[in-house]
């Protein structure tokens, strides 16, 4: 029964818009709930219709995408993905979106911390090295891969190549 009248599985997914196969897998995923139940979830936005190819998740009170959530949280989508992915409960289930929203809402981030390599007797980052030596640090990652050396090497041999460049340039100013 669908809003009082009777209907089959093929009348309510032509109606949704959707596949019969797709919404007996929704009904299958939704805990084996009536098929008016479903028709109120497209009906309230709560689902995915043949329009919008975004699942909803209920966070604080409110139906949302994980897009719309990695926007409100300044993060993109696929680091919301991957915290769920690789937190996982004890039963193997993933965390629900309002709990990753809750992680990353309370400032906590996931991802590495940047490492720190000896440079000229300072500990840096690639990026702070790249920062105070006017280079990029794709510059500096390149150099270190190519030749498989520190960071602290990659950055005297810049400095030596820029000394031996101005100093090209000075002999020619002279005419040398």
């Amino acid at each position: 029964m669908i809003d009082g009248r009777e209907m089959t599985v093929t009348e309510i997914a032509d109606m949704l818009g959707v596949s019969a196969r797709a919404l007996a897998v929704r009904r299958s995923n939704l805990g084996g709930c009536s098929y008016q139940l479903i028709v109120d979830m497209y009906r309230n936005n709560q689902l995915e219709s043949k329009h919008d190819k975004h699942y909803r998740h209920l966070v604080n009170g409110k139906w949302t995408t994980v897009t719309a959530v990695a926007e409100e949280l300044g993060i993109q989508p696929h680091t919301i993905s991957n915290y769920r992915c690789s937190h996982r409960k004890p039963d193997g289930s993933k965390p629900t979106l309002e709990e990753t929203w809750e992680h990353f809402k309370n400032g906590k981030q996931s991802g590495r911390v940047a490492r720190t390599h000896y440079v000229m007797g300072r500990r840096m980052t690639i990026a702070e090295a790249a920062k105070q030596y006017s280079t990029t640090e794709n510059a500096l990652r390149k150099y270190m891969s190519k030749h498989g050396s520190s960071l602290g090497t990659a950055v005297r041999r810049l400095e030596e190549r820029r000394a031996k460049q101005a100093q090209k340039d000075i002999m020619s100013i002279l005419g040398f």
